[in-house]
């Protein structure tokens, strides 16, 4: 048996320590890991063993904690990122149909790897993004998957709760945030603004117009609280053919999973969709809300949801430096308002 780097992150592991960990399990004897190429934090390792083929998860994200200057700083916190990942991914098991890696199993010891880990099932079929998906399947396919995509959106809002919060693992379960899932996304967006990164690239007018956009939702009568993904798009499902047709057939990567309102999970891919295949961000939408996905009062949310989404997307690809294409001639709001202006042709 040898060390093999599996990723950056992850660094070199010796296969005793994945037999050590398939042992622990109850998952068979080890046969193989493989590196996983798509991913961009490199947590991720294919694991084969005598009983089947798995993806094991480890060196957990770090978290963020507010100091009393307002300011958030990113401190390590081994238990926090599997313990949410296995509480969701079991509640979305347990109540909705949505193709989710049951069981998800997680060791919560370091012993063995240095740090905690999750082993869950390989979902079957292909991972894509929203360009390479344009090379590898035809048409009529893509426009399955984008109509998959809206379905399991809305069975995933199946799964409700009686306010909105995310998982505390001093509890073990999920905390109520007292503002909602609006304090929630007002605090996030406000959050990512004060960031060293952010402020070279967001220009007074921009803050000014999210802090109108934060104000206009106060009034805002709060929507039904259902599970929200956080980062429900292409990378991180699996899409197979079943009976003739393309269909979500696995959905991965809980970390910034909550409960607040199911439809703010439609603003990444929808806006994924405007820039390569605008007609399918249509057909997105129109397959959730044909699925049950419930647009009751969504239509002056959008703002504060589309802002909050591409601000993460703007603050996290422009460099006051190094500006991608696609941002010159933007400001973070001009930028923003056209995605805004066609999703909301949709609602």
């Amino acid at each position: 048996m040898s060390a093999r780097v599996y990723s950056e992150r992850l660094g070199a592991i010796d296969d005793a320590l994945f037999a050590a960990a398939a042992a622990r399990l109850g998952l068979g004897a080890f046969v193989a890991a493989e590196p996983i190429a798509t991913g961009l934090f490199g947590q991720n390792v294919f694991l084969t063993t005598t009983t089947g083929a798995y993806v094991l998860r480890g060196a957990p994200h770090w978290v963020p904690v507010k100091g009393d200057d307002g300011e958030v700083q990113w401190k390590p916190d081994d238990r926090v990122q599997f313990a949410k990942e296995a509480f969701f991914i079991g509640e979305t098991h347990a109540h909705t149909a949505a193709p989710v890696p049951w069981p998800c199993r997680h060791d919560t010891a370091s012993d063995i790897f240095g740090w905690p880990y999750l082993v869950m099932p390989r979902m079957p079929g292909a991972c894509f993004n929203e360009r390479s998906i344009r090379m590898a399947l035809p048409p009529r396919a893509r426009r399955e998957v984008a109509e998959s995509m809206g379905a399991t959106l809305a069975q995933l809002q199946r799964l409700a709760a009686p306010a909105a919060g995310d998982f505390d693992v001093d509890i073990g379960a999920v905390a109520p945030q007292p503002d909602g899932h609006r304090g929630h996304v007002i605090a996030w967006i406000g959050d990512i603004a004060r960031g060293e990164e952010a402020r070279r690239v967001l220009a007074e007018a921009d803050l000014d117009w999210m802090a109108q956009l934060a104000g206009g939702a106060m009034p805002l009568p709060a929507r039904p609280v259902t599970f929200a993904h956080g980062d429900y798009k292409l990378d991180n499902m699996t899409v197979a053919e079943r009976d003739g047709a393309w269909r979500v057939s696995g959905l991965f990567d809980f970390h910034t999973a909550r409960f607040g309102d199911s439809a703010h999970d439609l603003i990444r891919p929808a806006c994924a969709y405007l820039d390569t295949e605008p007609e399918l961000a249509r057909v997105l939408v129109e397959a959730w809300r044909s699925a049950g996905g419930d647009d009751t009062g969504l239509a002056p949310w959008l703002p504060l949801y589309v802002a909050s989404e591409r601000v993460s997307i703007w603050c996290g690809f422009v460099r006051a430096e190094a500006r991608p294409d696609w941002s010159v001639g933007h400001t973070f709001r001009s930028w923003s308002e056209r995605y805004l202006e066609r999703l909301s042709m949709l609602f």
